[in-house]
This record gives C-alpha cells, structure tokens and sequence, in this order.
C-alpha cells in the first residue's frame, strides 16, 4: 500500500493578514525510497513569522512562493522506512524545509539526527535552532549590553524576544520590553525579569519610552519594524545601536521593506543600525546552542512554547501567530 501525505500549499496571495481561505490542503503519493533516501513522519511543526515572507510575491531572501506550491519550514520527525545506513527506522531528525506536512522523503543528507540527550525534541525548532541563535547572535554579538545601559525589545513576548530579554538581564541592562497584551506584560516583567513593560495596543509607544527612559535608550533589539522602529529611533541617545531582527508589522503591508519615515535621525544622532539572521551565525550556532543548554539546565533561563494539535490547525496557528496570539514559540504537534 502507497505511503500518502497531507500538504499545505498556498491557493491566494494574502491581501492584508493571511486568512484560512489563503491556504488549502492536497494528498500527495509519496514515492518509493531509492538508496540513500528515507521516509519521515513529522511529530513537531514550527510556526515562525518569517514564512509570511514569502507569501507576498517579493523577491527577498525568502523567494515567494508561488500559488499551489507547499509551504515549507522547520520539522521534527521520525523515520519510519529507511535505505539510509546512517539513519535507521527509529532515528529522530529535523528538517529545516519539510515543515507544513505530515509526512515526507528526503534524501538522508537533507536532514539531522537528533540527541534526545539535550532536551525535548521540538527545542531544535526554537531554542536550540534559530530562535535561540537569533536572540544570541542579537544580544552577544550586535548589541553587547553593558551593565546599566537601557535596552528596548520590541515583541518581547515572542519567541526570539523573551529570550533577548533574558540573556539581556543576565547581562545587567536595564530591559523595557513592549508587548501587546497585559497578560504578557506581567509574564515578561514577573518571570522574565523585564524592569519595564509598554503595551503597544493600549499605551502611545513613544510616550512610553521617553517617560521610562528619559535619558534615552541605548540599545534596541528591533523584531516590530514599523510605528516600534520610528518610536525607538526618536529616543535613541547619541551613538545608539540598533539590532534589525524582523519588522512583523510591516508583513501585511504592500511593502514590508520600507524603512523608517524619521531614518535622517540615524545620520543627526550617529545611530548603528546592522541587520542580521540567524544564518549569518552558522559558525557561532554550536557555541551559542551549547550556553542556552547550559542556562536552561542551571535555571536561568526561562523556555515557553505555544502548542496546538493536529494537522488542521496549522493555517489558524498560522493567522494567529501574526495577530501575536502566541506567547513564546509557536509549534503544532502532530500525532
């Protein structure tokens, strides 16, 4: 009997937030294995704001995706048939593209085994994957706080975010992190630690961080773009460095490369503003992998996922995740 499979694939364009009739599902014959290849049933589905990238038909680093094509991303799953020495029936493995489904093959050479030793499997999608590199790499290496400098993070409550905020207070800066619900506001600053909380849905942003940081704001680790960039950009002290990690706010829009409408204030205060990804910090990923492990296993530091079940709750996952539904990372478990 034929192996089959449910994929994800794109029917429409998103005109503004992704809806569920964007999306649709189709039922693919997977192929027999040849030799070097194995079959894959996926267990764990990562959700991440950046796969709304490519559904806008810009050219980017993320090529669009064209219509009736699958959507991809990161997975974990475990091999069930293999012709692949190197990975038996049994092995679990991660994928970085074979994300939106429920079942695949690949060649043995396109996937990772997994160490169930380090932690729970789904941490390779979050904090032992990019997320956790991405919040290093912005920390540890753009931004370098010092003790007492005031850092801002915007989207704190997210996956990257909270984990900036953390490595951030373990550095001794002083943290104002914007989210946009009180729920999450009282999550960052109870448990996370964040000494100051803006509820971007119910406080005028700017307001905010000129009144709890009158002085100005050194560092800003920037996942909004948008209304949060400009906001930062105006009270942004003299020689401030700015960490561009995403821009969800501009996702929707016709146009999320735009940049700042206040981007002069760059040149008449002397600001850094250095862009970076994960990707960038391929070589650093182990030795930043290896000291989350380290934090998570000593207490200090703080992982929280969102978790939905099953292979139809992929799309509302999705649409909910961009409207700031999830608070930490955003995974769909499959059974």
């Amino acid at each position: 009997m034929s192996e089959r499979a449910r994929e994800v694939i794109l029917l429409e364009r998103p005109e503004g937030a992704p809806q569920a009739h964007d999306f649709g599902v189709k039922e693919v014959k997977l192929p027999p294995l040849a030799s070097g290849q194995v079959r894959v049933h996926n267990t764990w589905l990562s959700l991440d704001p950046y796969m709304r990238l490519y559904l806008t038909g810009l050219p980017g680093a993320h090529p669009p995706l064209e219509k009736g094509e699958t959507l991809d991303g990161g997975a974990v799953g475990e091999v069930v048939a293999s012709e692949a020495a190197e990975l038996p029936v049994g092995t679990a493995v991660f994928s970085p593209r074979h994300g939106w489904r429920d079942a695949y093959v690949a060649d043995a050479k396109e996937l990772r085994a997994l160490d169930p030793g380090l932690g729970p499997l789904q941490y390779h999608l979050g904090i032992f994957g990019l997320i956790g590199v991405t919040a290093c790499a912005g920390i540890e290496a753009v931004l370098d706080p010092k003790p007492g400098q005031t850092l801002f993070v915007s989207g704190a409550a997210g996956a990257v975010g909270s984990v900036a905020v953390q490595l951030a207070k373990l550095r001794g800066a002083r943290v104002i992190a914007s989210a946009g619900s009180a729920e999450k506001g009282r999550w960052l600053t109870e448990e996370l630690g964040a000494d100051v909380f803006v509820n971007y849905r119910a406080d005028d942003l700017g307001r905010a961080l000129r009144d709890f940081a009158p002085d100005g704001i050194d560092l800003y680790f920037d996942n909004v773009g948008g209304d949060h960039l400009e906001a930062a950009m105006d009270c942004m002290k003299v020689g401030g460095r700015i960490a561009l990690c995403g821009s969800i706010a501009q996702y929707d829009s016709d146009n999320y490369r735009a940049g700042p409408g206040n981007f002069f204030t760059a040149i008449e205060k002397g600001l850094t503003l250095e862009g970076f990804n994960a990707g960038l910090y391929a070589k650093q990923a182990p030795t930043y992998i290896a000291q989350l492990a380290g934090l998570l296993k000593a207490g200090d530091l703080i992982w929280r996922e969102t978790v939905v079940d099953g292979f139809n709750s992929l799309v509302p996952a999705f649409c909910d995740l961009l409207r700031g539904g999830n608070t930490g990372k955003m995974l769909v478990r499959l059974t």
